[in-house]
C-alpha cells in the first residue's frame, strides 16, 4: 500500500473521517500499522476492510457451480444488500454490516424460503445439416490445439480447450497490431469461423450483423460470473454427446428465479451481464458463444427473453452508476427502490 501523503492530509483541518473500506490495496495485516501510524496521530477515523491478495481469490472457475454462495458472487455488495432488504425485508446499515455479512445473510433467508424457482427455455433450433459439420470442425480444432505451442486463451476458465476468434470489426483500430494478429489468427480458423456464422445467420440474422467475436469451448465448466465486456446479449449453441437433461445455459433471472436455457443443438438468446453458469454434465460439450463488446449498446432489461416469470419481486440489480450508499437512508434506515 502507498504511503498516505500526510503534508496534504494536514491541511485538511476538517477531515474527521476518511472511508478506506473500498480501497482494494489494503490486503495485508502490514497495511494496518501504517494506517495507525499515519492516521491516528491526525485524529481522522479511518474505517477500512482487508482484503484478500488477488493471489488468494478464486476465479470464477474455481467456484462449485451448483452452490447458491457461488452464483451470488458475481453480483456487487450493492446488489446484494439491496436485494437482501427489497426482496426479504432485511435493511443493513453500510457502516456496520459488510459484505460478508451481507451474504451470510442472504444465504439464510433462501435456505428458509427453499430452491429458487426454475424456468426452463429452449434455444432456437439449428439445422442438424449444420450442426453436424459444425461439430466436426470443432473435433478437428480441439485434437490440433492439444499440440499448441503457445499458452491458452483465458487460463483462469476451466475447460480443456478455449478460443476466440474476433472479427475486424472487434476492434478500434483495425489497423493496429492486436487487430492484425487477430485478422492472422482468423484465417487459420476460417472454416470453423464461417460454419458458426452459418449457425447465426440461419437462427438469428439481425444479431448475425452485430456480432464481434465467438468464443469455442470443450467442456467448459461451471463458472458463474458476469460479462463485464459485453454491450448486448449474447447467443450460445451446445454440441457433443453431453448427457440428456445437463449441460444447460444458467442464467439469473431475478433473486428468486434462475432459467435453464436448453442450447443443445439450440442457439439460445441470454444476458450475460446477468450472472450465468453452465448446469453440471457428463461426457463431451462444445460451446460455441456469439457476442458483442463494439458498437452499439443494448440497454439490459432481462436476463433471458422466452417464457413467463415465475416469480415477480422488486428489481435489485444496480447499475454501474449507482451504488448503494445513495440509495441507503441512514435516519429511516430504509433503501429506494430501483426504477
Amino acid at each position: 500500500m502507498n504511503t498516505l501523503n500526510l503534508d496534504i492530509l494536514a491541511t485538511l483541518l476538517e477531515l474527521k473521517s476518511l472511508d478506506l473500506r473500498h480501497n482494494n490495496a489494503i490486503c495485508e495485516p502490514s497495511h494496518l500499522a501504517v494506517l495507525a501510524n499515519q492516521m491516528g496521530g491526525l485524529g481522522v477515523d479511518c474505517p477500512f476492510t482487508l482484503r484478500a491478495a488477488k493471489s488468494e481469490k478464486l476465479h470464477a472457475a474455481d467456484r462449485d457451480a451448483t452452490l447458491l454462495r457461488s452464483q451470488l458472487t458475481p453480483h456487487s455488495t450493492g446488489t446484494l444488500r439491496r436485494r437482501l432488504a427489497l426482496v426479504f425485508g432485511d435493511t443493513t446499515d453500510p457502516d456496520t454490516v459488510d459484505r460478508e455479512g451481507v451474504v451470510q445473510r442472504l444465504l439464510s433467508h433462501y435456505e428458509r424460503m427453499g430452491p429458487r424457482q426454475i424456468r426452463r427455455i429452449k434455444g432456437i433450433p439449428v439445422p442438424q445439416a449444420t450442426c453436424t459439420a459444425l461439430l466436426k470442425e470443432l473435433d478437428k480444432w480441439s485434437a490440433e490445439d492439444v499440440n499448441r505451442t503457445t499458452p491458452r486463451e483465458r487460463l483462469n476458465v476451466r475447460a480443456q480447450h478455449y478460443m476466440i476468434l474476433t472479427s475486424p470489426a472487434g476492434f478500434a483500430n483495425p489497423d493496429g497490431i492486436k487487430a492484425l494478429r487477430a485478422k492472422d489468427k482468423l484465417a487459420g480458423y476460417m472454416r470453423l469461423w464461417e460454419l458458426a456464422r452459418e449457425v447465426a445467420v440461419e437462427a438469428d440474422p439481425e444479431f448475425a450483423t452485430r456480432y464481434t467475436a465467438v468464443a469455442f469451448t470443450k467442456n467448459f465448466q461451471g463458472s458463474p460470473h458476469i460479462d463485464t465486456q459485453n454491450i448486448a446479449t449474447f447467443r450460445g449453441l451446445a454440441l457433443g454427446d453431453f448427457s440428456d437433461g445437463g449441460g444447460a445455459l444458467a442464467v439469473e433471472c431475478s433473486a428468486n428465479e434462475v432459467a435453464y436455457v436448453d442450447t443443445r443443438h439450440r442457439l439460445g438468446k441470454v444476458d450475460g451481464r446477468y450472472p450465468h453458469w453452465v448446469a453440471p454434465y457428463t461426457g463431451t460439450r462444445y460451446s460455441v458463444i456469439y457476442y458483442q463488446t463494439r458498437g452499439e449498446i443494448e440497454p439490459r432489461t432481462t436476463a433471458v427473453f422466452a417464457g413467463e416469470s415465475l416469480v415477480h419481486e422488486p428489481t435489485t440489480y444496480c447499475r454501474p452508476e449507482d451504488k448503494y450508499y445513495n440509495k441507503y437512508n441512514r435516519e429511516t434506515n430504509t433503501y429506494t427502490p430501483a426504477t
